[in-house]
């Protein structure tokens, strides 16, 4: 069978089969399943497709959907209910998150993340491009239809409390895409932080964050590291107020 994952492809697209590859190779050496990833250009499409077969193969395509997403058609959408997507598009009204198709979280429905347009919010919590994100589908009277003409989704409540505990932290966040987990931490060790991060956190396949340690500041990272990767990074200063 041939999956279509919700992970987007962009930038070096054979760093991300080859991160896929490695995922699929330590997760799947217990199972009865032989997978190969297909080329976008091949398949048509803008995320990554996988071909799988086996007597596991259903097992592997549900666990590849829980870990990168599975791209949702419209007539699917549940009102109320919480999808995963990846922030692609971030403008001074409003914010497009690919959840299969192009989802609207309009700068109002924003209100929770404080005061500022859609694209001053997002620069105050790190939203990058590709960062992965969760999104409810609202619910109350507006038609289906007419919701579906503009595709409009919020920010999910668990996806707006994680930002205000990392806002709220005593650590900076920097996120960043186009760059796997290895090549973040490798520019990290050459520019000698190691000791000025707590650890990098894989998000998606091409997508991490870096967590710094108290004393850090994270634009200071940015500027160290930002020539070693090609990757959009976007830095949540968090509140050290409380840091003794």
């Amino acid at each position: 069978m041939i999956i279509e994952l919700l992970q987007p492809v962009y930038g070096h697209e054979e760093n991300a089969k080859k991160s896929l590859k490695a995922f699929m190779d330590e997760e799947f050496k217990d199972l009865d399943v032989a997978f190969e990833i297909l080329s976008p250009k091949v398949a048509g499409k803008k995320h990554l497709s996988v071909m799988v077969s086996g007597d596991d193969e259903e097992v592997s395509a549900n666990f590849l959907y829980n870990a990168f997403g599975k791209p949702l058609q419209k007539s699917d959408a549940v009102p109320g209910e919480t999808y995963k997507g990846f922030i692609s598009k971030i403008e001074p009204d409003q914010i497009t998150v690919d959840i299969g198709f192009d989802a609207i979280v309009s700068a109002m429905s924003l209100s929770t993340l404080g005061a500022g347009n859609a694209g001053q919010i997002a620069a105050r919590f790190g939203m990058i491009p590709y960062l992965p994100v969760t999104v409810t589908i609202p619910t109350g009277s507006v038609p289906a239809d007419e919701l579906w003409a503009v595709g409009k989704v919020n920010f999910s409540k668990e996806q707006i409390d994680l930002w205000w505990t990392w806002k709220k932290s005593s650590t900076d966040r920097i996120f960043l895409n186009n760059a796997t987990r290895s090549q973040v931490k490798a520019a990290l060790k050459k520019k000698r932080h190691g000791r000025d991060v707590y650890g990098v956190e894989r998000l998606g396949l091409m997508e991490c964050v870096v967590i710094c340690n108290e004393k850090t500041d994270g634009p200071g990272i940015v500027a160290s590291i930002g020539k070693l990767l090609p990757s959009q990074m976007g830095v949540l200063l968090a509140d050290k107020k409380s840091v003794k």
